[in-house]
Parts: structure tokens; sequence; C-alpha cells
């Protein structure tokens, strides 16, 4: 493993797009040597993770600059652009590479990947560094910042920014054999530590919001569809912990401003009722667990919409995000949020997404 290694670093200053012999013998190099290696110390780490797999890319056409070979979960990480895993990954100089924990970097649109959000990739690897804080910390070895040093390549960056822990290792100073298995074993189980701490999260960044999945799910098995392996995210009392949270929050927040509020979400197809002088404003609200950003999506139900268009413009959204969700109380206990207004709200039709339809057969 120690000379694979070290031929991909040293053939890496000759890097072409073109499959030039150059880039021949590093593609064997990476598809063949690290990646056979990889396969043959699988079974040695199934306690960690038991769906282990290996998988190695140098460039699908055009050659990459930044080549890599991961290994991840069958089930948790079905590609590489999404989930955690581990990966070699080579610097643009050659002078070094890193095994890194890693999570997926970039999403498939329009035809092509493009980079996740930089901020958004940090608040990931805070989240995964403070889930695995005490494992982390028994390693001082380990690096939190990698460079690649990427000329041409986009990715180069989103790698940089996705990584939670790495070990370095350089081209004229590559550990034996024996360290770099220890290493990789180290890695792979806290793989298996992040898995099971990702596995029901309600705070972790980037990920669809839990009342969000829970929707589809219902939708779904409305439909006689289940989703495989998916349950839902949040109990009776869990959302009405988040919903109660979140509308005296609303409310609060509307009061500073002046409005008196009643909370009429029982009985009406909003949430509360506010009023300031000659103003009567029909206020939705919705919580989430998750960070609120520009992508992210709310559900309504068919009357939400109908009344917010009709009643538009004395309509308003408050979003409370961020909510903190205590499960180790009974009932749960929310807590904490930030307050986002959009007044007026006007819906945009092409921004809503039908998840499920009524037919009349016959």
């Amino acid at each position: 493993m120690r000379e694979s290694l070290e031929g991909v670093l040293r053939l890496q200053p000759e890097w072409s797009a073109k499959n030039t012999p150059a880039m021949q013998q590093r593609g064997k190099l990476v598809r063949n040597d690290v990646a056979d290696w990889l396969r043959a110390r699988l079974p040695s780490m199934a306690d960690s993770v038991e769906d282990l797999k290996v998988e190695a890319r140098d460039g699908t056409g055009l050659k990459g600059e930044i080549p890599w070979v991961r290994v991840y979960s069958a089930g948790r990480s079905k590609a590489a652009t999404e989930g955690w895993y581990v990966v070699y990954l080579f610097s643009a100089r050659g002078d070094r590479v890193y095994l890194s924990l890693m999570q997926g970097t970039t999403r498939w649109e329009n035809g092509e990947f493009h980079p996740r959000p930089v901020p958004e990739l940090r608040a990931r690897v805070d989240w995964a560094r403070q889930a695995l804080v005490s494992r982390l910390s028994i390693r001082p070895d380990l690096v939190e910042d990698i460079s690649l040093d990427a000329r041409t390549s986009k990715l180069g960056p989103a790698y940089e920014a996705g990584s939670v822990a790495a070990f370095e290792y350089g081209v004229d100073d590559m550990p034996s054999e024996s360290r770099l298995e220890n290493d990789l074993s180290f890695l792979v189980s806290a793989l298996g530590d992040l898995y099971r701490a990702a596995a029901d999260p309600l705070d972790l960044p980037g990920e669809t919001a839990p009342e969000v999945v829970d929707a589809l799910v219902v939708a779904d098995r409305a439909a006689g569809r289940r989703r495989s392996g998916q349950g839902l995210r949040l109990s009776a009392e869990d959302r009405l912990a988040i919903e109660r949270h979140s509308v005296g929050l609303a409310r609060e927040h509307l009061e500073g401003l002046g409005f008196t509020t009643e909370d009429v979400g029982a009985t009406r197809s909003y949430d509360v009722d506010a009023r300031r002088g000659d103003q009567h404003v029909f206020v939705e609200v919705k919580g989430t667990t998750t960070t609120w950003g520009d992508d992210s999506e709310i559900i309504l139900t068919r009357n939400e919409v109908e009344l917010h268009e009709r009643e538009h413009p004395n309509t308003m959204l408050i979003v409370v995000s961020s909510i903190r969700l205590d499960r180790s109380v009974s009932p749960p206990a929310a807590s904490g949020g930030v307050v986002a207004m959009t007044y007026p709200w006007l819906i945009e039709r092409a921004n809503l997404t039908p998840i499920t339809f009524r037919y009349a057969v016959g």
C-alpha cells in the first residue's frame, strides 16, 4: 500500500485531463492497487460497519485532478455525493495524501455535479465533530484542515470544507503498512459511530427537515406504498412540543412589534390571528429543528394554501428554526429557536410540490 500511495502522488504533477500514459498508470494504481488493498481489509472492520464497500475514481472520461478511493456503507452512502465515508484524497501537487472522514460534497444539478455551499458543509462538519468529540480526541495526530492545492477542480475546495478529520501522509514520509492499517481501522470505527449518530438526527444541517420526511412517508403510506426502512422521525408528542413552542415564540415576536395575538390553530386554517390598529394579519407558523436556509421547505395543507392565497396581502409566514427538542423528558420539551418572518407572504405556485392526489375512479 505504501508503494501504491507513493506511486499515485509521484504521478500527480503530470496530471492531464487526457488519458496520457501517466494518467493510465495513475488510474491502475487508484482503481486496482489501492482499491484492492482496501477490499482485502474490509472483513476485519465489519464489526464497525457491517456493509462496507470500496469505490475508486480517477475521472470518468476526462481525468480528475483529485483522484480518490473511499470506504463506505452500501446502505448509508449509496453514492459519493451523499452520506459519510472514509476516503483517500491525493493532493494536486503530489506532496501528500489524506485519509479523511468525509461527507458527500456535491449535488447533481442540471446534468452535472456542483459543490454544496461551503457554509452548509462546514456546519455539517461542526455537527460531526461534536458527535465524535470523545473518539477523535484520542488521536492528536488527526488534522482538521486539509489542503489539496487544486488548480482547476471545483471539487477541491469542497473536499477541504467537507473533511471532518484526517490523517496526513507525506510522499517522502509514508508510514508503515501497520500504521496505515491502524489508521484506516480507527477512522472506519469512527465512521460507524457517525452513522449511528446520524441515523435519526433532528438537527443535522443540510438534511431534509424531519417534518418534511414524515409528510412524504405518510403520503406514501396513504397511497399504499412504504419507503424501505423509512419510519416517522417525529412522534405525535414531538410534533406537539415543536408546534406549541414555535407558536409561542411567534406570538412573542409579533407582540413585540405591537400586535395583539390569538392562537387560532385548533379551529382555523392558520395559526395566529394578529391585529395592530387597522391591520388584520393571518399568520402561518412553522417550527423545525433544522437550520433555515434558502432551499428549506415547509409542509402546507390544501386549506392553508387556499386561505393564504385568498387573504393576501394580509398574510404572514413565521418560521421558527433550530428548535432544540429534549426527548429525555416526558413529554418532550422544545426550547430555543430562530424566528424568521415574511410579510406579506405570497405563496408562489411554482414553489408548491404536490405529494399526493385524490382521484375519483369512474
